[in-house]
């Protein structure tokens, strides 16, 4: 592992936290979220590959990477008792690390994982054995985003104008602003994650999860956005069948709600933290 990854410390009290971000938007578009966490628990997120400059997208060949990733950051600062917590492709990766080390992790709660079922498995199962897991439209769509704007004030005219940013939380857009675009060598500001990474992380979406989700071995909360089209109801209800003892709710918003409603999501996870069985008894127990 490049010694370029390290967890970032936001700072809180309590219990140690870690928040996985999605594709393209790094752990600071989330500072809303880690500021409501914060009381109750002290926040860590990975600087990962995506986010080293100069790192090759190529040398990521599955989301199991980017488990083994985490893994090696929270061992390597020494951290036990975690509350995972992961957004996306972060929940399926925060998922995939509990599974890999059960010893390190007292709770998971996957905020709208990637969780393929139906249709869109077989054709990423199709386009896999036919090695062309780069022209699904996700990944095309992430090749073909704009990555460099004069200044932060045109990219976020340019924002507004899309609907993947119109339900955004104002603080939460004003962050991602902040944190998801880097100023450029040559003048204006460019994507924090490069598109090719982003476009990387899609092709990549793992196929063989769902064996691997029956032995999540630690009290688990799934949340799926009501309008979400990432984790459909059915993919919600193969969760259930699936994952050990697992709870799932749906909160307003789409594949994005953490960034839509940052105070509604943590007061989602706290209360799962709170209830009985999961990561307070535990503690309680150790």
């Amino acid at each position: 592992m490049s010694d370029a990854l390290h967890l970032e410390d936001w700072g809180g009290t309590g219990p140690v936290l870690h928040l996985a971000h999605a594709n393209g938007f790094p752990p600071g578009s989330y500072r809303k979220l880690i500021d409501r966490l914060k009381p109750r628990y002290r926040v860590f997120t990975l600087h990962g590959r995506v986010l080293v400059p100069g790192s090759d997208p190529k040398s990521l060949r599955s989301w199991h990477d980017l488990a083994d990733e985490l893994l090696h950051a929270l061992r390597s600062r020494g951290l036990k008792g975690i509350v995972g917590v992961g957004h996306s492709v972060g929940g399926v990766a925060t998922l995939l690390a509990s599974v890999k080390a059960p010893e390190l992790f007292r709770a998971v709660v996957a905020l709208d994982p990637v969780l393929v079922t139906g249709k869109r498995l077989m054709l990423l199962r199709a386009t896999s054995l036919l090695g062309m897991r780069g022209r699904i439209p996700l990944a095309q769509g992430a090749r073909r985003r704009r990555d460099a704007w004069g200044s932060r004030e045109e990219a976020a005219v340019s924002y507004q104008k899309k609907p993947l940013f119109q339900r955004f939380d104002p603080d939460s857009f004003q962050d991602y602003l902040t944190h998801g675009l880097v100023d450029a060598p040559g003048g204006g500001v460019r994507l924090t994650i490069p598109a090719a990474w982003e476009a990387r992380v899609f092709e990549t979406i793992p196929i063989d999860v769902w064996p691997r989700l029956r032995a999540v071995p630690v009290p688990s909360l799934v949340v799926r956005g009501e309008s979400t089209a990432t984790l459909t109801p059915e993919g919600l209800e193969r969760v259930r069948r699936t994952v050990p003892g697992v709870r799932t709710d749906e909160l307003p918003g789409t594949h994005l709600f953490p960034l839509e409603h940052p105070e509604a999501c943590a007061r989602r996870i706290l209360a799962f933290l709170d209830s009985p069985g999961t990561e307070k008894g535990r503690a309680a127990a150790r």
